[in-house]
């Protein structure tokens, strides 16, 4: 059909039909080109879905063109930024959940998913954050599946995080000129601060933590928790650690080599000898490395029994109150081994070179800490052994003495 004869046109583009006979109940974008007609399939047969699909493709072609702030819709904002930014980062499969989260959002609140910059105001956030704190749940079109999400309410410190990445994303839009100026988007109010994570493993969780990876069939959630117990790296550098470039001649750079450096900083740090020959196994297998590992956490955490409070950070928070605990490290080598600015002034961190093998204390430390883990993860195996259920459910942990019955 003609662009007269479509049943809905947007701007420069229309739905039509194909007409060289393939997918003919198929809805098509259609927009002309010279003296052809250039086709996007909708992957729809219903009009309506189709014509959704149409306003959204048309959407995210404004966006990407300079539009005032009363005109530019906030979810293609989001996405471009998603692309162009947000999925090359560190933290990216943070950074996706909030951006999902957001939309999600917007599509239950009264301003709709057809939302513009001028709607983020004060009064919109302070909705989001209620909405947040409270038991919600959304379903999320994303990459080619529909992504359903369900929460009993978060903390502080999360919707903070979710307002940090749509900031970044509106503030993305503004340096690449695609509106005029992005809005204030103000923190969250101290009174809704998360109280800090004081959560401490003890040697024995961290010996079952320990054994229950190096026990599992595939070698993933093993060497992401080694990494861990090994530097005390932070959980998304380790999600990112590619064993082949970050590690040589015994150090370790856990900062990843196509991630800028933040305020973050990610150290380098000498590899404790039980942990070389794990990252030598792993540079050798070529592994990638992996998008999440929140399933297998959460799998691992529900087998020994852990309580919800235990992350994959909890193991940094651990390891950072064991050093600073321990008389024989000195506070420099802890402050450099996690990557914090310490109490050198910035002028002295200038001339004081950073020399990663002079952190011998630290070393020593998790090399101690380490045999103590792994001797909490033998006396466990004496007793224990992982097994799932009849019909493949997820793992568990069972006596030994009740499966030889």
């Amino acid at each position: 059909m003609s662009r007269k004869s479509s049943p809905y046109i947007v701007g420069d583009y229309w739905l039509d039909k194909r007409r060289d006979g393939k997918a003919t109940e198929v809805w098509q974008i259609a927009r002309a080109s010279k003296r052809s007609i250039i086709y996007r399939s909708t992957h729809s047969q219903s009009l309506d879905d189709a014509k959704g699909i149409l306003d959204a493709f048309a959407a995210k072609q404004r966006s990407l063109g300079r539009q005032d702030a009363a005109s530019a819709e906030v979810i293609p904002l989001l996405m471009n930024y998603w692309e162009e930014r947000g999925r090359k980062l560190i933290n990216h499969d943070q950074t996706g959940r909030s951006l999902r989260t957001f939309i999600g959002f917007l599509a239950q609140d009264r301003v709709g998913v057809h939302a513009v910059v001028t709607d983020l105001v004060p009064t919109l956030f302070e909705r989001f954050r209620e909405w947040r704190m409270a038991p919600h749940s959304f379903t999320v079109p994303w990459g080619k599946s529909a992504l359903p999400y369900a929460s009993e309410g978060v903390i502080g410190a999360t919707v903070q995080r979710n307002i940090n990445d749509v900031r970044a994303a509106v503030n993305h839009a503004e340096a690449n000129m695609r509106i005029p100026v992005a809005p204030k988007i103000h923190d969250l109010a101290k009174e809704f601060d998360s109280a800090p994570r004081d959560r401490v493993l003890t040697i024995e969780e961290m010996g079952r933590i320990a054994w229950y990876c190096a026990n599992l069939p595939t070698k993933d959630l093993f060497r992401f928790a080694a990494l861990q117990f090994g530097t005390a790296v932070r959980p998304e550098a380790a999600l990112a650690f590619r064993p082949g470039d970050q590690y040589h001649d015994g150090l370790i750079d856990l900062q990843p080599e196509a991630a800028p450096q933040t305020k973050k900083r990610n150290a380098i740090v000498p590899a404790i000898r039980p942990l070389r020959p794990i990252l030598a196994e792993w540079a050798a297998s070529g592994a990638p490395p992996a998008k999440s590992r929140k399933t297998a956490w959460r799998n691992m955490r529900r087998a020994l029994g852990l309580s919800p409070d235990v992350h994959p950070k909890t193991i940094r928070h651990t390891i950072a109150t064991m050093l600073y605990g321990d008389r024989s490290v000195p506070e420099r080598e802890v402050v450099e081994l996690l990557g914090h600015d310490g109490k050198l002034a910035r002028t002295t961190r200038i001339y004081a070179k950073y020399d990663p093998r002079r952190l011998e204390n630290a070393t020593r430390a998790l090399t101690k800490l380490w045999a103590q883990v792994s001797k909490e993860a033998r006396s466990y195996n004496a007793d224990h052994m992982l097994t799932t259920g009849l019909r493949g459910d997820a793992f568990r942990v069972a006596l030994k003495s009740e499966i030889s019955q």
